[in-house]
């Protein structure tokens, strides 16, 4: 009876490890920068933890007025450095999941 209490026990001391190792490796993605780019016209830089940092835009791509040819450059550069992020997230959380992919935790 005693035994699977102490099982318990480990697994809570467990859960709380990990969740101490998650809120480190949660700050560490914030660190970490990937980039996007599409061609020369636009880069975008992002960190793990799915934020975009930076938009750089060359100036030839703004003056050449194709406003919507702009806007298409900078969505696939966003979705590279998304996805980018995404993989060094997954790479981080490897960590503690053991290489498990848990649905919800890389975004």
């Amino acid at each position: 009876m005693f035994g699977k209490i102490g099982d318990m026990g480990n697994m809570m001391k467990k859960a709380y490890e990990m969740k101490k190792e998650f809120g480190k490796i949660q700050e560490e993605l914030s660190e970490v920068e990937v980039k996007g780019i599409c061609g020369t016209s636009v880069e975008v830089t992002a960190s793990a933890d799915m934020k975009i940092k930076n938009i750089r835009i060359a100036p030839e791509a703004i003056n050449s007025g194709e406003t919507e040819k702009l806007e298409d450059l900078i969505q696939i550069a966003v979705n590279n450095a998304l996805d980018e992020a995404k993989k060094a997230s997954q790479q981080k959380l490897a960590r503690i999941t053991g290489g498990l992919n848990l649905p919800g935790l890389f975004g």
